[in-house]
């Protein structure tokens, strides 16, 4: 990834990496083809937290390269084409995104945002899909369930919530309770550097069964990381 001093002038963003492309590893597009960018910067410091390169201040600084719209769009098109093109972080509704997302429109792309729900830029309109994903009490971040609720209301958003254990699980629940309607993921919880494939598997497998047996979690669904399963936590993938 590098700076090619195109469109001079433009908002820089923090970005910490431009991947792909590579499959989409959880929710709605798990398995399909999608271009990351993953922006430095996030309001929320969850203690399971995969991407702290991303989230801690001085590692923001010293891990992100400063690139504009322009330079975003040139490293994409060097890539081989994928249709989607995924927001992550951090949580990228912190960043100016509307300058962007109109030039991702106009090359073919369409767009995901991954977030924690807490920001609600106006530019959230314009991007494709929104994925929205609470933090549970694992994360030892505590929810504002009105901010949650104004991002429930969009049409283009869907909820994914992340379970490692029990009172994850109650949490996810929760949010099922108050939002029947909406589409909802349970994601297995990974403890970095510590769990092993067949840990996983027997944590999803745990997982699925609890959702199977329970009338509240009716239609929502169970998925593994699957990036996770295939590479381990490496990145780039």
């Amino acid at each position: 990834m590098t700076q090619s001093g195109l469109g001079k002038g433009q908002h820089k963003f923090p970005i910490i990496e431009i991947f792909g492309p590579t499959v989409q590893g959880e929710g709605l597009l798990i398995g399909r083809p999608t271009h990351f960018i993953r922006f430095g910067g996030c309001d929320y410091r969850c203690t399971w937290c995969d991407s702290l390169h991303a989230v801690i201040p001085a590692e923001v600084r010293r891990n992100s390269v400063k690139m504009n719209t322009e330079e975003i769009i040139h490293e994409l098109k060097n890539r081989n084409q994928a249709q989607y093109v995924t927001l992550s972080g951090g949580n990228p509704a912190l960043q100016p995104m509307a300058p962007l997302l109109k030039r991702l429109k106009e090359e073919g792309y369409k767009t995901v945002i991954e977030t924690q729900g807490t920001i609600l830029p106006n530019w959230i309109h314009d991007v494709d899909i929104v994925v929205v994903s609470p933090k549970p009490p694992s994360s030892g971040m505590v929810t504002d369930w009105d901010k949650l609720r104004n991002y429930a209301r969009l049409p283009h958003s869907h909820l994914k919530v992340v379970v490692f254990n029990e009172p994850d699980y109650e949490y996810a629940r929760n949010v099922r309770s108050m939002f029947p309607d909406k589409m909802m993921f349970v994601s297995v919880g990974n403890n970095v550097g510590l769990d092993s494939t067949d840990e996983l598997l027997d944590r999803l497998r745990w997982l699925t069964e609890k959702v199977l047996a329970d009338p509240v979690m009716q239609d929502v669904i169970p998925l593994p990381q699957l990036h996770v399963l295939i590479w381990g936590n490496a990145k780039g993938v």
